[in-house]
């Protein structure tokens, strides 16, 4: 009554009855025991507990595996109390016996050698001992693990737990150190082992991580660690489901609601069915064969908690080995093909060949879109295997991806690249030499991080990388009936830029300093980029489909000086050509009244030369040119 009074909503009344979100992964513990919202993964660790003893599962950063350790722990201990109402409580008959547990987080900080991993681990072996009343006195893991596991068998007169969390991070925050990340795997393998020999002193182990790659021995030997990171069976004990999603947070919908209305998020219509299904569009997809999608569950959370729609899990950072591996092939991580792929080949790879889709999903950038049947050879003969294909699971990710890993890759800050990202399709539009020149310069001056050997190849590259990641929809290398144009951006249906790039490699400091030679190198570049574009007739097939083509010429000097000549192939009046160099912007200023350059007006009137341009053009454009433009001062 008193409430009703206040004017209060019943939605502000139901948000203060309901359970607070559990940010800032609060561990099992505190969650059942103050005030904070849970979803009920028992059924699915009562599962677990009835399964194989030796379990592997691999999930992505901040999807709830440290949860999934904690709530295995107390569960182990025999702790009922804080299980009273779940569904293994309730409804799963289970017993809460008591075990002694071992539990241990792989993400030791400082190790720069591979023996600081080891320390780390007797260390805790000893201390595990130490506090369970148990005298080891051996130093190698088989011995240490033997006589703590037999002192616990002896006392407590039932298996160990052996519970792991972040099992791979010795590997991979270090995977940039090839040497040091190979040690730590190596060490690992024969901590793992261990716990495999001694596996009649276990009652039950689960090992959690990021990736696959770094299993080492647990997949590998007689008694293998059971992988169930594809099982449909567990494909949701991490993460929310549709059906956590209506019953945990309906008591928020109302408010959340008009808050996003409030600030033009949804439309003023809207109600919590449309309310739902763009929470799903934004956070839902992730598929690890089960039959319901799982949420991100570290979105859901700070969604309900700032009632607004943003990208929280892509914004809170990347794996460490995902950014090194992502700046060693930036292309590879930001196009990767997403064909099928066996189980087989999605843990199989091996450190220094790892493929990116296998690592994007086990990083949550890609989930499974679905399972199909792929033909392989097997001792000579042909079979069909499981196999999946990827897609990005949600809008979230959508939206982030292309931009995070562009920025990732040349470790670009948000500045850097937002202005480029906005200004840069309306200076193609309008065809801006000036300011598509500038927008380059700066865009490649704030590059921090780049390849040491810089070619036409890197930059075309890093280029295609960032017209997409500016919202482009870009094709690179296309090919038409005399060559292949670099690359080919839709503007819309209807308009495309057909755009070819120079790179002048710049030996020296010295060079850079001549404004003269250098506007000669680049006015020569851009010639022989339009040249190419009208002679390989680059235009045809957009043309032949129907589309407004623009033509764009780019020459790139050294790492500071970016050159851009837009030109319409219909009209003989040369362009402007504008570039931006440290000293700032230069542009030369052509006679208006000059006719079509000479070669190609020569070559109009006589069709045979472009034969031999053809035939000249593999032994390279500046060459043929020459050769071309010495013959037409002859005719």
């Amino acid at each position: 009554m008193a409430m009703a009074e206040t004017g209060e909503s019943r939605a502000s009344v139901a948000e203060k009855k309901a359970k607070d979100l559990p940010l800032g992964d609060p561990p099992f513990r505190e969650i059942i025991q103050g005030n904070f919202l849970y979803a009920d993964k028992t059924e699915y660790i009562h599962r677990l507990t009835e399964g194989p003893k030796l379990l592997f599962l691999s999930r992505p950063r901040r999807f709830g595996k440290t949860l999934l350790i904690d709530t295995l722990e107390e569960l182990f201990l025999g702790n009922r109390e804080l299980f009273e109402g779940l569904w293994i409580d309730t409804r799963g008959g289970y017993a809460f016996e008591r075990y002694p547990v071992l539990r241990f987080n792989m993400a030791y900080a400082e190790i720069y050698v591979p023996n600081d991993l080891s320390v780390k681990i007797k260390r805790d072996l000893n201390r595990a001992a130490e506090a369970m009343n148990v005298k080891i006195s051996g130093n190698s893991y088989d011995d240490m693990l033997q006589e703590l596991l037999e002192g616990l068998a002896r006392q407590h007169g039932v298996g160990t737990v052996i519970l792991i969390d972040e099992y791979d991070a010795p590997v991979t925050r270090h995977i940039a150190d090839r040497k040091l990340s190979l040690g730590n795997r190596a060490i690992l393998h024969d901590f793992y082992a261990a716990i495999k020999k001694f596996r009649s002193f276990v009652r039950f182990a689960l090992v959690t991580g990021i990736t696959r790659f770094a299993m080492t021995s647990l997949d590998s030997g007689p008694n293998s660690f059971t992988d169930i990171s594809l099982m449909p069976e567990f494909a949701g004990v991490c993460g929310f489901s549709v059906s956590d999603l209506d019953s945990l947070f309906s008591g928020r919908f109302e408010e959340t609601l008009r808050k996003l209305k409030q600030n033009g998020e949804i439309h003023q219509n809207a109600d919590e069915t449309e309310l739902k299904a763009k929470i799903l569009d934004w956070y839902d997809g992730y598929n690890w064969l089960g039959d319901e999608h799982v949420l991100n569950p570290y979105s859901i959370l700070n969604f309900f908690n700032a009632k607004t729609f943003d990208e929280f899990w892509t914004s809170s950072g990347q794996p460490s080995h995902l950014t090194a591996l992502v700046r060693k092939k930036p292309l590879k991580f930001f196009q990767p093909k997403l064909d099928s792929y066996t189980t087989r080949q999605i843990g199989k790879s091996e450190l220094g060949k790892l493929a990116p889709v296998p690592v994007l999903f086990h990083s949550g950038y890609l989930t499974i879109d679905r399972q199909v049947l792929k033909e392989v050879s097997r001792k000579g003969q042909k079979i069909n295997v499981k196999a999946f294909t990827f897609t990005t699971p949600n809008m979230e990710v959508d939206l982030n991806y292309q931009t995070s890993f562009f920025k990732l890759a040349f470790d670009l800050d948000d500045d850097d690249f937002d202005g480029f990202a906005d200004q840069f399709p309306n200076a193609l539009l309008k065809e801006d030499s000036k300011e598509t020149a500038r927008l380059l310069h700066d865009l490649l001056a704030a590059v921090t991080y780049f390849q040491k050997e810089s070619s036409e190849k890197r930059f075309h590259s890093m280029l295609h990388m960032a017209f997409l990641a500016s919202g482009l929809e870009i094709l690179s290398e296309v090919p038409t009936g005399d060559g292949r144009s670099d690359m080919v951006v839709l503007l819309d249906d209807k308009v495309r830029v057909v755009i070819e790039l120079k790179y002048l490699r710049v030996d020296g400091d010295s060079d850079k300093d001549d404004d003269a030679r250098a506007a000669k190198e680049l006015v020569t570049a851009l010639d022989e980029a339009e040249n190419q574009i009208l002679i390989e007739d680059y235009i045809a097939p957009h043309r032949a489909a129907g589309c407004h083509v623009i033509c764009l010429a780019l020459a790139i000097r050294g790492k500071d000086e970016v050159a851009a000549r837009f030109f319409d192939p219909e009209k003989t009046e040369r362009p402007k050509d504008s570039w931006y160099s440290p000293a700032g912007f230069r542009w030369r200023t052509p006679n208006p009244d000059a006719e079509r350059i000479p070669l190609l007006r020569f070559m109009d009137a006589c069709p045979s030369l472009t034969s031999l341009y053809k035939f000249l053009f593999p032994y390279g454009l500046s060459l043929s040119i020459k050769i071309l433009n010495f013959l037409s001062t002859l005719a």
